[in-house]
């Protein structure tokens, strides 16, 4: 499939991920942000109660299970201070996902869906300026390899079809 076609693919199932949609099987996997679309910790909650904590530490749990072992985040640090109430004692969220034996990449990038009209054009040039770098992060990857930004389809989709559409047959 295309770059686009991929993307086309991601978007309409990556809400649906539960816990993630794998693009490539047990190589390449999209999600949206952790309990996004599951439980009573779904939807734009502002800040995630401490309750969140083993729910989160269970969706860590499906992952490693599923062999991720390496995982690329996309949200934003606003975004990521939602989970700060639910971290129990860890700095951050990535920092969870590292104490938690994953591997980590952060690249911030803003939501161009949230972004007032005339900042879109910059967030989808640092999107596309992102992709090598990101691709190259899932070459070099430790287990499965997960992209994730907030709700799974403005930033994380696109960079996963970039990924997709460039894999080889016999490639990794």
């Amino acid at each position: 499939m295309s770059e686009k076609q991929w993307k086309h693919w991601i978007r309409k199932r990556v809400q649906g991920a539960a816990p993630v949609l794998w693009i490539l099987e047990e190589r390449l996997a999209c999600s949206p942000r952790p309990l996004r679309y599951r439980g009573p910790f779904r939807g734009r909650i502002p800040v995630l109660p401490p309750e969140a904590h083993g729910p989160l530490v269970e969706w860590l749990a499906s992952l490693r299970e599923l062999g991720i072992g390496t995982i690329t985040c996309l949200a934003t640090l606003g975004e990521l201070r939602r989970y700060s109430p639910a971290l129990a004692g860890a700095a951050n969220l990535l920092a969870l996902y590292s104490s938690s034996g994953f591997r980590v990449h952060h690249h911030p990038v803003e939501d161009p869906h949230h972004a007032p009209e005339e900042a879109r054009g910059g967030i989808l040039e640092q999107l596309e300026q992102l992709k090598p770098v990101v691709y190259d992060e899932y070459l070099s990857r430790t287990g499965a390899f997960l992209i994730h930004c907030s709700g799974g389809m403005d930033r994380a989709s696109p960079v996963a079809a970039y990924i997709a559409a460039l894999k080889r047959p016999s490639g990794p």
